[in-house]
């Protein structure tokens, strides 16, 4: 049952995002296109998303949400853009279709799907070795909640499987922090990222190939 959300400054973000999509997209849009039927802004959408055009299909989105507030269309438009957004590896953007999916459209029958979809969306954002670690150790609580909650979900395994490869990225990214600390004589600091290995002492015992991050990457990621 749809209640009244709080904005918060991310959703604020993606809201004035996809208005300014809507903006720059109206030189494509004629001025009179207002005032449509569901069906017109969602048949648009998808051919936009067909033609690899996805700020225009946000921009129909907007139209969609915005007129027809309690379509049905409305959570399908929400999951194709999110696929959409992936697939283009526009990770933020597919995470905050996937949450605001959940906000609203969310049920007892497809929460664990949505879920799954939102921890697929932070798993590629990390396509380099290197990310941002906040964003790492979100996408690890959730993992750990997500088995937690969600036993017996078909989805569970995958989860588990990105969990570990989590995991070894937190470690890997730990111990070139460590190395870095080291190099500048920051033995305090050093000692501290070390602790946070050892919190994980299991992991350190999983064998990998270590990533070998070239040195013109490692000048952007750090």
């Amino acid at each position: 049952m749809l209640k009244i959300v709080k904005v918060s400054a991310v959703g604020l973000f993606f809201v004035l995002f996809l208005a300014s999509c809507t903006t720059k997209s109206n030189s494509g849009l004629d001025l009179d296109e207002i005032n449509k039927t569901p069906d017109y802004w969602y048949q648009n959408m998808l051919k936009e998303i067909r033609n690899g055009d996805l700020e225009k299909a946000d921009s129909y989105f907007v139209s969609l949400q915005s007129e027809h507030l309690n379509t049905p269309l409305l959570s399908e438009a929400m999951l194709i853009l999110g696929r959409a957004h992936m697939q283009e590896e526009e990770y933020l953007l597919a995470g905050y279709y996937f949450d605001e999916y959940t906000k609203r459209f969310g049920t007892e029958s497809n929460i664990d799907f949505i879920k799954f979809l939102k921890l697929q969306a932070n798993y590629f954002a990390f396509a380099e070795q290197f990310r941002d670690q906040q964003l790492l150790l979100k996408s690890i609580q959730e993992a750990k909640e997500f088995s937690a909650k969600y036993p017996y979900s078909r989805y569970r395994p995958m989860v588990d499987t990105m969990l570990l490869k989590l995991e070894l990225a937190n470690l890997t990214l730990n111990r070139e922090i460590i190395n870095l600390y080291t190099k500048k004589k920051k033995e305090d600091a050093a000692k501290l990222y070390q602790e946070k290995i050892d919190e994980n002492s299991w992991v350190k015992d999983v064998y990998f190939n270590q990533v070998n991050t070239p040195w013109y990457k490692k000048l952007f990621e750090w």
